[in-house]
C-alpha cells in the first residue's frame, strides 16, 4: 500500500506546526508511525538553508525561491519519497504550495515559472491532502507578536524574513493560498484557523479520516 502525504499550509501565525504536531501524536495514539518534517529544514541541506532563509539577510526574490526549491528537491528525494514508498504517513509543516503564496503572489515571481520548479523539485510528488490553515493576515501577526518574548525575541527584533514583512505582504500571502484551495478543491481543505486549537484539531482529524479509512496499521518493524 502506498503512503499518505499530508501537507500543513497557511500564513504566519496561523497554527501549522502546532496542529501538524497535534496530528501527528493524534495519528501515533491510534497506532500509526506519521513522520513529521518541516520546511526547510528535516534534512541536513534543509536545515542548513533553513537558517540562511530564516535569519532576515538581504537576499534577491529569485535566490530566496531557487533556495527554498534547493531544500524540497533534497527532502523529497532522501525522505519524502522513500518514506511514501514504504508505506509511511508523511506530514509537512509547508510544501510547494508556500512557495506559490510567498514567492508567487507575495515576492510576485512569475506563477509559471514557479509551477515548472515545484514540479521539479518535488518529481511531481504533491500532497494528497493539503489543510489551509486561514486566518486573518492582523490576527496572525498578533500571534505572532504575542509568542515572541516565548521564544526569547526580543521587542522590534527580526525574527525571520517573512515575519518582519508589511500587512500588506502577508495580505497578498492568504490570497495566494485561498487561490490554491479554490483551483484544486479535491486536494486542498481550507479550515478556519481563528477558533480554539482544540476545534481546529477536531476539523483536521475529519479532514485526514477519509485517507486512512480501512488502512491497517503497520506491523512490527514497518515504517
Amino acid at each position: 500500500m502506498s503512503g499518505v502525504f499530508i501537507a500543513f499550509e497557511g500564513g504566519e501565525g496561523a497554527g501549522k506546526s502546532t496542529q501538524a504536531r497535534r496530528l501527528q501524536n493524534a495519528l501515533a495514539a491510534d497506532g500509526y508511525r506519521p513522520l513529521l518534517l518541516h520546511e526547510p529544514g528535516s534534512t541536513a541541506l534543509g536545515d542548513y538553508l533553513r537558517a540562511y532563509l530564516v535569519d532576515g539577510r538581504a537576499l534577491s526574490s529569485p535566490a530566496e525561491l531557487l533556495l527554498f526549491a534547493a531544500a524540497r528537491a533534497e527532502l523529497v528525494s532522501r525522505v519524502i519519497a522513500p518514506q511514501l514508498a514504504a508505506g509511511g504517513i508523511v506530514i509537512a509543516d509547508r510544501f510547494a504550495g508556500s512557495t506559490v503564496a510567498y514567492q508567487g503572489y507575495g515576492r510576485g515571481l512569475n506563477l509559471a515559472q514557479i509551477a515548472w520548479l515545484n514540479d521539479f523539485a518535488t518529481a511531481g510528488r504533491y500532497p494528497d491532502l493539503t489543510i489551509l490553515l486561514d486566518i486573518d493576515p492582523a490576527i496572525g501577526m498578533e500571534r505572532v507578536r504575542s509568542r515572541q518574548p516565548e521564544l526569547g525575541i526580543a521587542s522590534g527584533a527580526t525574527p525571520n524574513r517573512f515575519e518582519d514583512e508589511t500587512l500588506a505582504f502577508h495580505r497578498a500571502i492568504r490570497r495566494g493560498f485561498r487561490q490554491q484551495a479554490a483551483d484544486s478543491p479535491a486536494g486542498w481543505r481550507l479550515i478556519p484557523g481563528a477558533g480554539s486549537i482544540a476545534d481546529v484539531a477536531a476539523a483536521v482529524r475529519g479532514a485526514v479520516c477519509p485517507l486512512l479509512a480501512g488502512r491497517p496499521l503497520p506491523s512490527a518493524g514497518a515504517g
